[in-house]
């Protein structure tokens, strides 16, 4: 008997909510990001009170809420500060105002083929997504809007914080970052840490480890993120 026919018709309705409720909260992740605002993103849908919260990307994993809230929400803004003030130089109308942060970018990170696993006990959850997106940024060397082809793959663990899903650790693994009209067979750039090109110093990660390889002509498809297995407690699982 399987581990789903063992539930109770009241359990098997939580967990169905449950893994609703965990591809809403992705899905907000997704717009606020591409909306820029991924300040309000970590208000919003991260964990507040859940210890060493991770942001992790192909260089490897920011640990700790202070380290995220620098690199995916304070950084944000400033790269959105310096774009303006460079695109300014091809656009001199533009007020140099708040209102005006984003000007010029298009950010897409759709999220598809759902794969979610809430724990036995409730409390925790892990996902993982494909995410064949876009990246439209002020980039070098002329300052304006370049759009890029960006690919990429999520996992995600999630808690239950005051009964709300919450994102605990992610992991984005990109396969790719190539301009809009080329190959990513012939040209795949170096995946991006905070895409864009002014000029704002990028923090190292806190644990500097290369966890994925974007696409080459000589690697077989890599086999990561690990799926999401069925699991009773977190202690008893993988961590994103």
């Amino acid at each position: 008997m399987s581990d789903t026919a063992r539930l109770t018709a009241e359990q098997k309705i939580q967990k169905v909510l449950d893994i609703h409720e965990v591809q809403n909260v992705m899905s907000r992740h997704a717009y606020y990001h591409g909306l820029g605002k991924n300040a309000e993103e970590l208000e919003a849908i991260w964990v507040k009170e859940t210890p060493e919260p991770t942001f992790a990307q192909n260089q490897g994993y920011f640990v700790g809420y202070e380290s995220i809230n620098y690199y995916y929400g304070e950084l944000c803004r400033m790269m959105q500060r310096a774009n303006l003030k460079l695109l300014r130089q091809h656009y001199p109308e533009l007020a140099e105002s708040d209102d005006n942060l984003g000007v010029g970018t298009l950010l897409m990170h759709p999220l598809t083929t759902p794969i979610i696993e809430i724990a036995g006990d409730g409390e925790t959850a892990k996902g993982m997504w494909y995410s064949p997106g876009q990246v439209t940024e002020i980039m070098p060397p002329d300052y304006k809007p370049v759009a890029h082809w960006i690919w990429e793959k999520y996992g995600v663990d999630l808690v239950r914080e005051k009964g709300h899903w919450k994102i605990w650790h992610m992991h984005v693994y990109t396969d790719f970052f190539t301009p809009v009209g080329e190959s990513w067979a012939d040209l795949t750039a170096e995946a991006p840490m905070g895409v864009g090109g002014p000029p704002v110093e990028m923090p190292r990660p806190d644990i500097e480890e290369e966890t994925y390889k974007v696409y080459s002509h000589t690697q077989l498809p890599q086999d990561l993120p690990r799926m999401p297995e069925p699991y009773r407690t977190f202690s008893e699982t993988f961590s994103y």
